[in-house]
């Protein structure tokens, strides 16, 4: 099923857009802001955003090619008051697939979903990955090798990368991981990967497949299966 996540500080209007799109089958969750879009999207896979350009906290012309960059194969739909030609222009080339103006008329969304669905269809993925995660018992397994238990921190931290192919930015991280976005808090991070990268050297033998991505936050450099 696919699943969109739906970013509009307009409540009453969000929910009727989500009822509409429910009721034609789509799983669709409503966020009110960037900040807890970007939180979202580094905890759980998404499909497809739907994004209104006037969010409180960050314009959607700076959040577009953010979003094409860390999510290539999300689908981008723009809903807007923004009914200018040269918006729509702006947003197609920022990287969105389709750009509707308000009001929007719930056929014609539910069409460009449908369109935008053939290209977003998950694939399916026949590798058998080597590093597992384990959620029952916040543990790490490389195969072959052995388990290493994890520390709540540090579970959370692979958990939010083993979601995305692309770097997770580090202003997501700290919020996927119930922090704020503070220098202080940012060195704490920095030491976590330290000391994780140090444990799973130590038990298993082998490095951790960890990547910092400057400007970008962290990345996984293999397929991590969770479990």
């Amino acid at each position: 099923m696919t699943k969109i996540i739906f970013a509009e500080d307009n409540r009453s209007y969000a929910e009727d857009v989500a009822d509409f799109l429910a009721e034609a089958g789509y799983t669709i969750e409503i966020v009110g802001n960037a900040a807890d879009l970007w939180a979202a999207l580094s905890q759980s896979h998404f499909d497809m955003v739907l994004l209104d350009l006037g969010l409180p906290d960050e314009d959607g012309f700076h959040i577009i090619p953010q979003l094409r960059k860390l999510y290539p194969e999300t689908g981008l739909i723009v809903l807007t008051a923004r009914v200018t030609t040269d918006n729509r222009i702006q947003g197609l080339r920022l990287g969105a697939d389709s750009y509707l103006t308000k009001p929007i008329k719930f056929p014609e969304l539910a069409a460009q979903i449908e369109a935008l669905c053939r290209r977003v269809r998950p694939k399916v993925d026949v590798e058998l990955p080597s590093w597992v995660l384990r959620t029952a018992g916040r543990q790490l397994e490389l195969k072959g090798k052995g388990i290493v238990a994890l520390t709540e921190k540090e579970f959370d931290f692979l958990h939010l990368l083993a979601q995305n192919k692309q770097p997770v930015p580090r202003k997501s991280l700290l919020f996927g991981l119930g922090e704020n976005f503070d220098p202080e808090v940012t060195g704490k991070m920095d030491m976590l990967v330290y000391r994780l990268r140090k444990k799973i050297h130590t038990s298993l033998g082998e490095e951790l497949p960890l990547r910092s991505e400057y400007g970008s936050g962290y990345a996984l450099s293999v397929t991590f299966q969770i479990a």
